[in-house]
């Protein structure tokens, strides 16, 4: 096992080899500011209905628009998308209003690959670990695929899917602002709304839907391109291969490729104690988030060396940080790479914080 442990003040004095682009400037794609935004408490009863008249709901601020998935310099999103979040002490609350001129869904089945349809899609990292995380997709029929995961796909590790959890007290509801399946007439689009219990989500007793908490949430909604078939039915179109042409990706925010499970992507939402309509709260990142920041850049760079070389890099030293990018971290700290076999950890250690990064992406906060 090789060891570093390097004190900032010693990086800072002239080990760093000159390299033209800094890893922070080759991920840039990857380490743009995620979207933040203030959950606010209820100030009335909301009845999940898929009729966002509550009062909460009036007063709640909208998401930015839904973009590509694949971030700045791809197609604007032909139909408007914006959602919107509270919370109380039993529930988190998400509404989405959707533009789409012709609303249709085929599947009846729960847990099915929604997703072969039309769809909105949550998902939640409780605590931000970027693991143990849950994924709830919902057609215009309001049929659901939820599911809870161990960690992303791209771990090295094989993952653990629950395919067949059922989000427990779940409530959902779908208004169709048209006709659903009728390609003869044009419609505005389909709202949903969604009631997801605490507990369902609850790692832990009480580590959820606490006021001045972050959770990690990402959004997204697919869209097809389409045609119909003899009987006048919507479905996903196919090209001259006979293979079905390529979804669009609309999400809030985006993760800078098409690949939906990169939690450390995700939106950062702040829990606030005060009620919907009761005042304001302007988000703020929470202070950890410069030293998260590097070491997901690091990571993404381990990322890269294990697929060119089959190793990682198991040097402070090897990554070239710039003393910029050590400038993210917090005074007086010291940055640590731990590297075995097919496995590392990366730790920051400092008076006020100490984060850890491994090779399943997995990023802890002590």
């Amino acid at each position: 096992m090789k060891y570093t442990n390097l004190l900032l003040a010693a990086l800072f004095c002239g080990c760093l080899s000159a390299h033209a682009e800094s890893i922070t400037q080759k991920y840039a794609r990857f380490l743009t500011e995620p979207h933040g935004y203030v959950a606010y408490r209820t100030s009335d009863k909301i009845v999940v209905d898929g009729v966002m008249n509550e009062k909460s709901w009036q007063k709640a601020p909208e998401t930015e628009l839904f973009m590509d998935i694949s971030g700045e310099g791809f197609p604007t999103p032909r139909y408007a998308t914006r959602a919107k979040m509270l919370w109380d002490d039993d529930y988190l609350y998400v509404s989405a209003v959707m533009e789409e001129p012709n609303v249709w869904a085929n599947l009846t089945l729960r847990d099915t690959v929604i997703y072969y349809d039309p769809d909105f899609e949550i998902f939640i990292d409780p605590t931000g670990d970027a693991h143990n995380y849950y994924e709830l997709e919902f057609n215009a029929r309001n049929v659901i695929f939820d599911l809870c995961l161990e960690m992303p796909y791209r771990a090295p590790r094989r993952n653990f899917v629950q395919f067949q959890w059922d989000c427990p007290g779940l409530k959902s509801a779908i208004k169709i602002n048209g006709t659903l399946n009728n390609n003869k007439d044009t419609d505005k689009g389909w709202d949903i709304e969604v009631a997801i219990p605490r507990k369902a989500i609850a790692q832990e007793f009480d580590n959820v839907l606490t006021a001045g908490s972050y959770m990690r949430v990402g959004f997204s909604r697919v869209e097809w391109q389409t045609e119909l078939d003899k009987s006048g039915r919507t479905f996903r179109k196919k090209g001259e291969d006979g293979k079905y042409l390529p979804e669009d990706n609309w999400t809030w925010p985006s993760t800078g490729m098409i690949a939906m499970h990169m939690p450390e992507r995700w939106g950062y939402v702040y829990l606030s104690k005060m009620k919907a309509g009761k005042g304001s709260e302007q988000f703020v990142y929470p202070s950890y988030r410069p030293v998260e920041k590097l070491l997901w850049a690091m990571f993404y760079a381990q990322e890269e060396a294990m697929s060119k070389t089959g190793s990682y890099l198991d040097n402070i030293e090897d990554f070239h940080l710039t003393k910029e990018e050590l400038g993210l971290l917090p005074k007086d700290a010291h940055l640590r790479l731990e590297t075995i076999s097919k496995k590392y950890l990366i730790t920051v250690e400092s008076p006020s914080l100490t984060m850890t990064i491994d090779e399943d992406g997995q990023i802890l906060r002590k």
